[in-house]
């Protein structure tokens, strides 16, 4: 690194000295000027219009501060209250709980005000933050005397080495000179402000012995600039407190709910031992080179036998030549194929045999679902008798209740065998379900409404298709433009199931790991020579 004193020397003293006689004529100038105007007769005038600046200045203030007050109480009346700009958010892969969480730390956040906080002492601030840390600790623990203790040591010791990282981050980034910045500067800085606060109040004192009318004006400037910068500085103060409030909220959330892994890894990055099992049966119809290391999507297709499930995955995602015919029960066991697209895999679809058969106990059933990041419901149109499907919605929507910290994967309903509904001998595609000008739209729109309430699914995400051989409809146009519209959603799902799953094998890496190290230690205290 280059000293100060070898750029001076290379610089030269004797051209150094040059150029500040150079610009002493112009760094003396606003000196020379305040000397004549203290000299000249223009003093009262100076003086009269240092004061109408400070009041017109502190005017603006009044003016400002007024104009954002009307401003929020015209919020609070009309609209619901926007939330300010900060920079700490919540995780989009938070589940609904942790959004729920969240909005009491906002809301926390939201009643901190410096008045209450006025002190600048570190346990007052730490106080604040413990009471951020309750707020969360209370939220997954209601039922516990002490949520506070809640938490495991080594978890404890993450999220503090992780907030440490981010305030060390955000130090180096946002405070110029940050990186030269040591403790025993700041130590001196401090006593260089108190010393000066000192003798600025003898200052004071000093020119108001000896030119009272002068003081008398300083003293009003002064007091009105402390007043709107003090204004500025308590927006700033707030500002910092609630920015304080969601940062401690956002790694307690992150503590107490569980999500964090003791390594730090993605926990997409590598396959689940679900999709491990489901590889080591895969179907490599559609193979068009090595699969990915990371965890792929996971798409269920479920619904009755002879739905056209496999049908419908070969319309959809093709290539995939699933062999179909007209018995029930065509597909006998849950059933892998890979979706891959430039050599990557995208997606596994998993064909399931029908809910209403005995090939898919609700055990299977459970598990598939559970791992699934989207599922694809199978339902003909033709038949009205929904109750059994509507049961396997339920279950499967309980499944996922009893789970708060994972998000319910995107459900499309597809329905097929629209060209089997009256008139059936009409069969004249694209149909308006909106306008409705013929009789099969019309039947087609009536089957909509009754699959999606029966089901209690979104009508917009019941989509009629027909997969009959030379009759191919609304498959790849509207179907699989919706399942593209809900792949964010089901990237959250993923990254949930993904991270539960490999908490589950870490907690056994771990022990194992724990136990053989134990277990080496007390076989080496057993060797020991006694003495």
């Amino acid at each position: 690194m280059i000293s100060r004193a070898a750029l001076l020397r290379g610089f030269g003293l004797l051209r150094l000295l040059a150029v500040l006689l150079a610009a002493l004529p112009l760094l003396t100038l606003p000196v020379l000027g305040l000397a004549w105007i203290w000299l000249s007769d223009h003093r009262s005038i100076w003086l009269a219009a240092l004061g109408i600046c400070a009041v017109s200045g502190y005017g603006l203030h009044l003016l400002a501060a007024w104009i954002e007050r009307s401003r929020s109480k015209t919020d609070q009346a009309e609209q619901p209250e926007e939330p300010e700009p900060h920079t700490t958010k919540p995780d989009p892969h938070w589940s609904r709980q942790d959004e729920a969480c969240w909005a009491k730390v906002e809301e926390l956040a939201r009643r901190t005000s410096p008045k209450d906080w006025a002190s600048a002492d570190v346990q007052r601030i730490a106080l604040l933050g413990r009471d951020a840390l309750e707020v969360v600790a209370r939220h997954y623990h209601p039922e516990a005397d002490k949520p506070l203790l809640e938490l495991t040591i080594p978890h404890a010791l993450l999220i503090i080495e992780r907030a440490s990282r981010d305030l060390r981050q955000e130090i180096t980034r946002t405070i110029p000179f940050s990186h030269k910045l040591t403790m025993g500067l700041l130590a001196r800085i401090n006593r260089w402000r108190e010393t000066a606060q000192q003798y600025e109040t003898l200052y004071r004192l000093g020119r108001a012995v000896l030119s009272p009318y002068s003081a008398l004006f300083h003293e009003v400037r002064r007091n009105l600039g402390n007043s709107i910068a003090g204004y500025g500085l308590d927006n700033v103060k707030a500002w910092l407190l609630r920015e304080y409030v969601r940062k401690v909220g956002y790694y307690a959330i992150e503590l107490y709910s569980g999500k964090l892994l003791l390594i730090d890894e993605d926990p997409t990055a590598r396959p689940t031992a679900a999709t491990r099992s489901d590889a080591a049966d895969l179907d490599d119809t559609g193979k068009q080179g090595e699969p990915s290391t990371a965890e792929p999507l996971r798409i269920l297709v479920l619904g009755r036998a002879n739905a056209g499930k496999s049908s419908l995955i070969n319309a959809l995602f093709g290539r995939l030549r699933i062999v179909t015919d007209a018995l029930p029960g065509t597909t006998q066991a849950l059933k892998a194929y890979r979706l891959e697209r430039e050599g990557q895999d995208v997606a596994l679809i998993l064909d399931a045999p029908g809910c209403d058969t005995d090939l898919l106990p609700p055990k299977a059933l459970r598990r598939a679902v559970l791992d699934a990041d989207l599922i694809l419901w199978v339902t003909a149109a033709n038949r009205a008798d929904r109750q059994t499907e509507r049961e396997q919605l339920d279950r499967i929507r309980s499944w996922y209740a009893e789970r708060p910290s994972r998000r319910f994967p995107p459900l499309v309903v597809a329905l097929t065998h629209i060209d089997q509904l009256r008139p059936i001998k009409e069969w004249q595609p694209p149909y308006d379900l909106n306008a409705a000008p013929t009789p099969k739209a019309v039947a087609i729109a009536a089957a909509v409404q009754a699959v999606a309430r029966d089901l209690n699914v979104p009508e917009d995400r019941t989509i009629p298709v027909c997969l009959a051989q030379g009759r191919l409809y609304n498959v790849e146009d509207t179907l699989a433009a919706v399942i593209l519209e809900l792949q964010e959603q089901s990237e959250k799902a993923r990254f949930l199931r993904c991270l539960e799953a490999q908490k589950g094998e870490e907690f056994w890496s771990t022990l194992k790991q724990q136990m053989k190290t134990a277990g080496r230690m007390l076989a080496g205290y057993g060797n020991r020579p006694s003495r």
